[in-house]
């Protein structure tokens, strides 16, 4: 097949951002707050959703959910305007709501990185640990099953099923989250929380990308959800890290790069490493004050910065990274 620019290809995080899957600011139903929920929202926040778990939040709050839902259409509208194409993602069923196990596990399509990862042009729906985000991909396979006209592998790894468990020995299963994996050319970084993707899925995913990739798997403190909370490669050679989550130290994979430090309080409760990386000089970030230090930093090393509004978004426990999934980085 010959190539063209309309094909499927994710080459590096830093790779041009043309075409991608982001949230979409109409459906948002508080899941069932069970383990996979519990290392996500913060403070106050957190709190809200606990108390209101499986309600609609339009109807639970209409003023946070217009909030809300303007800053992720805000953030299409942006990506748009820059030329890049997006997909936004249906609604979801009742019934899909409800799977695996009949409790309603409510509708967090506002951010769609995890059902599913786009690595070179192998599409691939994942198998989450977290039981809201397993049928995320329910709202979004319409957009992935035209990628096989398109020049890509498109399949799925094997479902964990309706087990809720933290205990990888005894199930046997990979669990893979999108928000852990991390495409830096051939090299693929898989975080290990052990709130989301496992040692068990960083093999799956090694055996069926084969030996044209690595797949190493970083650790990384557990009140973090997945690796992209505390790491942000914006171009090659500079990575904005929180040490202090790393478990093992900075990957030696980084060991030559230029390293910014985020704290571990701006990267737990304001998701200071989750951002939207344009290309290898453009970065998007919120605009809220917490993130200004990041900004400044990526100044100095002559990024353009861009900042909108996202403190609706990310007192959830995700921000922009969160948000989107591309399907072409070149």
């Amino acid at each position: 097949m010959l190539k063209t620019d309309d094909d499927i290809n994710v080459r590096t995080e830093w790779g041009e951002l043309k075409e991608c899957v982001y949230g979409w600011g109409q459906q948002y139903v508080f899941p069932k707050f069970l383990q996979d929920a519990d290392v996500r929202p913060s403070g106050a926040f957190r709190q809200f959703w606990f108390d209101n778990q499986e309600r609609d939040v339009r109807e639970v709050d209409p003023d946070y959910f217009a909030r809300w839902s303007a800053q992720v259409e805000g953030a299409v509208d942006f990506l748009r305007s820059e030329g890049v194409r997006v997909h936004q993602p249906t609604y979801m069923s009742d019934a899909n709501m409800r799977y695996p196990r009949g409790e309603n596990h409510g509708v967090l399509t506002g951010w769609l990185r995890d059902p599913f990862v786009t690595i070179g042009n192998n599409v691939i729906e994942l198998a989450p640990r977290s039981l809201f985000h397993r049928r995320q991909r329910f709202s979004v396979r319409h957009i992935l099953a035209q990628t096989m006209e398109r020049g890509a592998r498109y399949f799925a790894q094997p479902d964990g099923g309706a087990d809720d468990t933290h205990d990888d020995d005894e199930t046997g299963w990979g669990y893979l989250e999108g928000g852990d994996i991390f495409v830096l050319g051939q090299k693929i970084l898989v975080g290990h929380s052990g709130n989301a993707s496992n040692p068990e899925g960083a093999r799956w995913l090694q055996h069926v990308l084969g030996p044209d990739y690595d797949v190493e798997m970083v650790r990384i403190d557990r009140n973090f959800a997945h690796l992209d909370c505390v790491l942000m490669t914006p171009r090659e050679g500079v990575a904005a890290i929180c040490r202090e989550a790393m478990l093992d130290g900075v990957p030696d994979f980084f060991r030559d790069w230029d390293i910014i430090d985020v704290p571990y309080e701006i990267s737990k409760v304001y998701l200071g490493c989750n951002n939207l990386i344009m290309n290898d000089h453009y970065v998007v970030m919120p605009a809220e004050e917490p993130h200004d230090a990041l900004a400044a930093e990526l100044q100095e090393r002559n990024f353009d910065v861009r900042r909108l509004p996202y403190g609706e978004v990310y007192l959830a426990g995700g921000s922009f990274r969160c948000a989107h999934q591309p399907l072409i980085r070149i």
